[in-house]
C-alpha cells in the first residue's frame, strides 16, 4: 500500500498558502460588499424604467379616428395600415372609453 498521508509543508509553501486564502476571502468579502451596493442602488435609487417612461410620454395625444370596434386593452386594437406606413406621425391604437381609437402621441 502507498502512503497516504499528507507532506508535510515547508514554512515557506504554508505562508504561501496563507496568503492565498487570505487573497480569496478579500476577493469574496469585495464580491459581496459590490452586489450589495448595486442591489441597494438598483432598489432605492431606481429611476423609471424606458418602458414607464414611453407610458408617460404617451398620456398626451391626439385622437385622429375613431374605429368602432371593442375592446378591454390597448393591445385589443389594431392600428390600420394606413396609419401605420404614414411618416409625420407615430400613430398607434389605443383602447379609449372601451372603443378603439388611432391616437397620434403628443411630441414634446
Amino acid at each position: 500500500m502507498e502512503n497516504l498521508e499528507k507532506p508535510e509543508l515547508s514554512p515557506e509553501e504554508l505562508a504561501q498558502k496563507k496568503a492565498l486564502i487570505k487573497k480569496i476571502v478579500f476577493i469574496t468579502i469585495l464580491i459581496d460588499i459590490l452586489i450589495a451596493y448595486f442591489a441597494f442602488y438598483f432598489f432605492v435609487f431606481k429611476k423609471e424604467d424606458p418602458l414607464e417612461s414611453q407610458i408617460n410620454q404617451q398620456l398626451n395625444y391626439q385622437v385622429v379616428e375613431k374605429l368602432w370596434t371593442s375592446c378591454e386593452i390597448d393591445d385589443d386594437c389594431e392600428t390600420p395600415m394606413d396609419y401605420l406606413i404614414r411618416s409625420n406621425c407615430l400613430y398607434t391604437s389605443k383602447c379609449l372609453e372601451k372603443q378603439c381609437s388611432v391616437v397620434c402621441p403628443a411630441t414634446r
